[in-house]
């Protein structure tokens, strides 16, 4: 199946999807379909950075549901493409027509009805011959950009009153791709084809260009003849048309000749590159001064003040699109892999795909390839950026450009500034940043600024070949987020009441600056920067997974460790021994366990350079660890000698109820687990009245949850029911996917004890799927054995 039938089936699911839930596919989703359109097993169906049994079990089984209750038909991986394809038959008889197709344009038989107009415009007739002097495409295949064609074409329309429309964006990212493709589908409809709905007819389409450059494959090769003045704009106009008239009048009378004309027949001109044109001002003048029945179209990579159509970076599943038909054009295979390669190196710019791939058919490798992309004297560099950035130089501007590139996320205007220029006068920065935005080369969304990926590696490069300038900015970057971050610091991090609001937008940027000091051994910055986020990635392993911060965790400490061991910073070293072996003893692995329970020795070693209630606290972490690997002996007398260690500690009362919490909820754990029900029944129950006496609310509903299977075992459904219902709400509400999962099972244990075994199956799914998710991958695997069960239950046992 070709690429654009595969586009087309993608589109049916989507138009199916919106009809039901007013959402679409989402990246992922579109990922797994393509695939599964392209003939994939089920097995083989990859999305990179997800484990292959988290596509296969959840992200797979969820996408056939959507579509299944979207097509009222029952869709699975090899059933999928035959009821997308019997959809797209039943809603388009006629739809091997490829709309979005470049064919070469010929004139329909006069016979074809003319598309009707507004009766007081004149409408070409299919017999006319339709003037225009339009470029070939530049592909034979128009790729994405459908709601940008859509403005487009609305702001063609004769019922729309603008006629100076301005196309912008940075150099190479299809500006007069666009354009053209537009124009061809206007000169398609005024010959009377009807192969586009709602396009505006022309009698007359002119291009003009000044674009001094293109890039192509073999590099960039210079325009032999750009248009650059209002006088070749005159000629242009003069040639489409076959007006001997205009070319021998004075400019004066060149200007009325061409307005006259143009004020009997509809007209698209297209002005292409306007930034290379000498005398803006009087070529705006010009444009400005033409009758309503011209169009104009402006492409420029400065943002000017007419009605615009703003162009960025294609989005993923386009740009991956573009990227595999460039490479089935030129005849190169390329892996999912050397996609998303591609995908990232280019940023989604559309000619940095097409070189890329060009260069690729070429021989070179695309190691090369990528590497090339980013270099300042680069083909694609120099194409897109040179001519925008060369003038700024030596200015604010290009400092707060280069300063951009540090952070991966749009930066808030403050930490930017602060970072760049933090001398610099308000006026002076605020006239730069609207330079930057009028080049196209930032986006500016409410108080934040971004870059475009490509735009960010040429900032970056030009940032090394200023290193005095990089210095500076890093040590400001690295002070800005120790300043913001020292507010997060000492937040509970096992409770629902910690607050961290505007850290989660500013997580990615922050999480740069934290790695930074990893890779170049910025050790103090990095030990206040981990201590000020500390109970942030620990809060985030229980709302969203524990796979991506927990890592980081794992990551930042082990630095850390290296750091404080080669110094012998004993204090120091203890507590984030201890950090990294709480965090290895949740993730729960029987090597991570092994790890932690070295790292936790090593720490009682180190305790006599610690306080007293480090000790308490790491002899309850050694505890917990014990019963992780089933040594319930062993873990009662660590919680014994806790106990003994608090007795003789003098704390807070709020403080020594927590650690009172804390011990009776595992001693109660290790009775459960022990079988000891009645025993562990009054632990908890012990630990529910100190935990409620301070108000400590995950923990009351954890006991709870504890309290509620006690009860399934013994037979109290009703009021285990009760129990847990309570608890997911307000799991839920709190955005706990941890006591979710937790809740979720021991309602499929409930439902079991119903003998409801299909709701018990629907529950345990819905824990296991969370379990995954989270990264709680011993949990996971234990649910899974209860599904197995109730599967060979359900089916009779057969």
């Amino acid at each position: 199946m070709s690429t654009e039938e595969i586009s087309q089936l993608i589109g049916v699911a989507n138009n199916q999807i919106l009809a039901k839930t007013g959402k679409v596919l989402g990246d992922i989703q579109e990922c797994i379909l393509e695939q599964a359109l392209q003939g994939s097993k089920l097995k083989d169906i990859r999305v990179i950075g997800y484990a292959d049994s988290t596509i296969q079990r959840v992200f797979c089984p969820e996408l056939w549901e959507l579509l299944s209750n979207a097509t009222g038909q029952k869709v699975r991986v090899n059933t999928v493409q035959l009821v997308l394809q019997k959809l797209l038959k039943e809603s388009n008889p006629d739809s091997l027509k490829k709309e979005d197709s470049f064919s070469a344009f010929l004139a329909p038989p006069s016979s074809s009805p003319p598309s009707p107009q507004p009766s007081n415009l004149p409408s070409p007739q299919s017999s006319k011959r339709v003037l225009h002097n339009l470029p070939a495409p530049s592909c034979t295949s128009f790729i994405g950009r459908k709601e940008e064609v859509a403005r487009l074409m609305e702001l063609l329309s004769p019922n729309h009153a603008a006629h100076l429309i301005s196309i912008d964006g940075i150099g190479g990212v299809g500006k007069t791709t666009l354009v053209v493709e537009a124009a061809y589908r206007c000169l398609r409809t005024s010959y009377g084809d009807g192969a586009f709905l709602d396009v505006p007819t022309f009698e007359a389409i002119i291009f003009t260009s000044a674009k001094e450059s293109y890039l192509t494959p073999f590099g960039v090769l210079k325009s032999l003849a750009p248009r650059r003045t209002l006088n070749d704009i005159f000629r242009q106009i003069a040639r489409t048309l076959d007006d001997l008239d205009i070319t021998g009048a004075s400019f004066v009378e060149q200007v009325d000749l061409i307005k006259d004309s143009r004020s009997h027949q509809r007209t698209l001109l297209i002005v292409d590159n306007l930034e290379t044109v000498e005398n803006q001002q009087d070529v705006l003048a010009f444009l400005y001064e033409l009758p309503p029945t011209v169009k104009t179209v402006i492409t420029t990579r400065e943002q000017i003040m007419f009605v615009p159509v703003r162009l960025t970076s294609l989005p993923q599943p386009d740009a991956l699109h573009l990227i595999q038909y460039e490479a089935q054009e030129k005849g190169v295979t390329l892996s999912p892999e050397d996609s998303q390669a591609l995908y990232k190196g280019t940023g989604g710019v559309p000619v940095a795909i097409s070189y890329a791939i060009g260069q690729l058919a070429n021989g070179f490798p695309i190691e090369e390839v990528l590497e090339r992309m980013s270099q300042t004297t680069g083909d694609v560099a120099r194409f897109c950026f040179e001519s925008s950035v060369k003038p700024l130089r030596e200015q604010a501007a290009h400092k707060l450009l280069m300063a951009l590139a540090l952070f991966p996320m749009p930066a808030r205007r403050e930490a930017l500034v602060q970072v760049a220029v933090p001398d610099a006068e308000p006026d002076v920065v605020k006239n730069a940043l609207a330079r930057l935005r009028g080049l196209s080369l930032v986006r500016h969304e409410e108080n934040r600024y971004g870059i475009l990926p490509l735009t960010r590696e040429y900032a970056l490069a030009e940032l090394v070949a200023h290193p005095d300038f990089e210095r500076e900015a890093r040590d400001r970057w690295i002070g800005w987020y120790l300043s913001f971050s020292e507010k997060y610091r000492g937040q509970d991090a096992q409770g629902w009441q910690a607050q961290f609001e505007g850290l989660e937008e500013e997580w990615l940027n922050l999480q740069a600056v934290i790695d930074f000091c990893v890779v170049e051994g910025r050790c103090a910055a990095l030990l206040d920067l981990w201590r000020n986020t500390k109970a942030y990635t620990h809060i985030m392993g229980s709302r969203k997974s524990r796979l991506g911060h927990w890592d980081d965790r794992l990551i930042w400490t082990a630095s850390l460790i290296q750091t404080a061991e080669q110094r012998g910073d004993w204090s120091i070293l203890a507590e984030i021994v201890v950090d990294r072996g709480e965090t290895l003893t949740a993730m729960g692995k029987p090597a991570q366990l092994e790890e932690a329970d070295s790292l936790f020795l090593k720490a009682w070693d180190l305790r006599q350079y610690q306080d007293r209630f480090f000790e308490m606290n790491l002899s309850k972490h050694l505890a917990i660890l014990r019963i992780q690997q089933k040594r319930f002996d062993e873990a009662q007398s660590w919680l014994n000698q806790t106990l003994g260690l608090l007795e003789d500690t003098e704390l807070p009362e709020e403080k020594r109820l927590r650690c009172l919490t804390q011990i009776r909820y595992y001693q109660a754990e290790i009775c459960f687990k022990q079988e000891a029900y009645e025993r562990a029944k009054v632990l908890f129950a012990e630990a529910l009245n100190y935990a409620q006496t301070i108000d400590w609310r995950r923990a009351i509903f954890s006991i709870q949850n504890w309290l509620a299977d006690i009860a399934i075992v013994q037979g109290e459904l009703d009021s285990a029911h009760k129990l847990l219902t309570e608890g997911l709400y307000v799991a839920q509400v709190n955005q706990d996917k941890v006591r979710i999962a937790f809740c979720q099972y021991s309602l499929a244990s409930l439902a079991r004890a119903h003998g409801n075994l299909a709701e018990a199956r629907q529950w345990a799914i819905e824990a296991f799927n969370n379990f995954e998710v989270l990264g709680m991958l011993p949990e996971a695997e234990e649910i899974r054995t209860l599904i197995l069960t109730l599967d060979t239950a359900l089916s009779g046992g057969s």
